[in-house]
């Protein structure tokens, strides 16, 4: 264990930490919609707190499929400012502990956490999945949501991510894939393909089973992929066309999140590139 950063995993970090809405960010979005600071919900940070293709719905789908509970122990893997790790308390009634590479990120998660009063239900780390901060099989559920395109060590992330994982534990995966054909640019998590580390759904089955997990059936996303990034376009193209700020993203932000959208969904709709979740098991 340990904080492990390569200068892929900086660039990553840098990248999102200009992407993602900040804590002040945050507030000026709750308050532009008539919400009270001081009686926030978690449900009122969904619209922004969510920073993966599906949102709120996918990281349901994902809770669901991992049968996320009351009890169990939960590892958030890449946290962003935390919104699935906050649902995964809140709503499935779990114990949380979220790891995010960014400082930015994970300073944003964990003040965003204490405002809606979930510190005692989710514990947020600044730390590299490379080396997560957390003991040998500490946690029942590991979650890891459009993460691994970003990283090209990848046996030493799931050799992680297993290790996480208790007798019996869960691997929740929400993660994009390639497929077949020309990728269109950008892409959300890469400006240039020297930030992107895709590699096919096949290999990625493959490294699971030999590190002795048994994967279940991929359930295939792309299709709500799409309507996610037509969603995005349609709400923040216009804004983002004429320069203009929008749910607490500054207008340049704005811009380059709509911009990954439509590329997104262009890829998505020819089969760049697929998206959709996988649970594989470890032995008890």
């Amino acid at each position: 264990m340990g904080h492990a950063v390569t200068a892929q995993g900086r660039k990553v970090a840098a990248h999102w930490s200009r992407l993602a809405v900040t804590y002040e960010g945050a507030l000026a979005a709750l308050a532009k919609a008539g919400i009270d600071a001081t009686a926030v919900r978690p449900e009122d940070l969904h619209a922004i707190d969510m920073l993966h293709m599906g949102g709120l719905s996918a990281t349901d789908a994902l809770a669901e499929q991992a049968e996320i509970g009351p009890g169990l122990r939960v590892l958030d893997v890449g946290a962003g400012v935390g919104g699935p790790a906050r649902r995964f308390a809140d709503r499935y009634g779990a114990t949380v502990t979220a790891v995010e590479l960014s400082e930015t990120l994970a300073d944003t998660a964990e003040r965003l956490t204490h405002l809606v009063g979930l510190s005692p239900n989710v514990k947020v780390l600044n730390g590299s999945a490379l080396a997560l901060p957390v003991e040998d099989a500490s946690h029942d559920v590991v979650v890891m949501q459009h993460v691994a395109m970003q990283i090209a060590e990848k046996e030493r992330l799931f050799g992680e991510l297993a290790r996480a994982l208790a007798p019996g534990g869960r691997l929740a995966l929400h993660e994009i894939f390639a497929g077949e054909g020309e990728l269109h640019w950008p892409l959300p998590w890469a400006t240039e393909p020297t930030m992107s580390a895709l590699e096919p759904l096949d290999a990625a089955i493959s490294r699971l089973n030999g590190l002795g997990l048994t994967s279940g059936p991929f359930v295939d996303e792309s299709r709500a992929g799409r309507r996610y990034h037509e969603d995005i376009i349609d709400r923040w193209g216009s804004a983002a066309d004429a320069g203009q700020s929008a749910d607490g993203l500054a207008p340049e932000v704005l811009e380059q999140r709509v911009a990954a959208s439509r590329a997104m969904e262009n890829n998505l709709r020819v089969g760049s590139l697929k998206v959709g979740r996988l649970i594989a098991t470890r032995p008890n």
